[in-house]
């Protein structure tokens, strides 16, 4: 699914470092894999969101922030795919578990958003 182009512009025109728009493009702009379909959203203060769906379900997320993107690897994708949140954490360089039983990941580099994007092909 193609993603809203104006969407994604206005998005990224904030105040964000060069890399964490670079990062949050390739999120939103990646071929991903066919049960995945990214989708805008936001909640309360966070209004530049990128949801990934799974039949219905939110699964993955992306927040920009100014100088990078955070990753979350959501409740639903954990229980549903029997991930390991101790195997993720130790996956990816930056994660860390959430209070909320998440994992979230600080990817400020395009290496580690395709490293992402690599193991959610490898996953699903």
């Amino acid at each position: 699914m193609a993603i809203d182009e104006q969407e994604l512009a206005r998005q990224v025109a904030g105040n964000t470092s060069a890399a964490a728009r670079t990062v949050y493009q390739l999120f939103a702009r990646a071929n991903l894999p066919k049960e995945l379909s990214p989708q805008f959203g936001g909640h309360g203060y966070i209004d530049r969101e990128l949801r990934f769906v799974r039949d219905g379900r939110w699964y993955f997320a992306a927040v920009l922030n100014k100088s990078w993107v955070l990753w979350y690897f959501r409740r639903p994708a954990i229980s549903e795919l029997g991930l390991n949140l101790d195997e993720l954490v130790q996956t990816f360089h930056s994660a860390e578990l959430t209070s909320g039983g998440e994992v979230k990941v600080r990817v400020q580099d395009p290496m580690t958003a395709y490293a992402m994007l690599g193991w959610l092909f490898q996953n699903l």
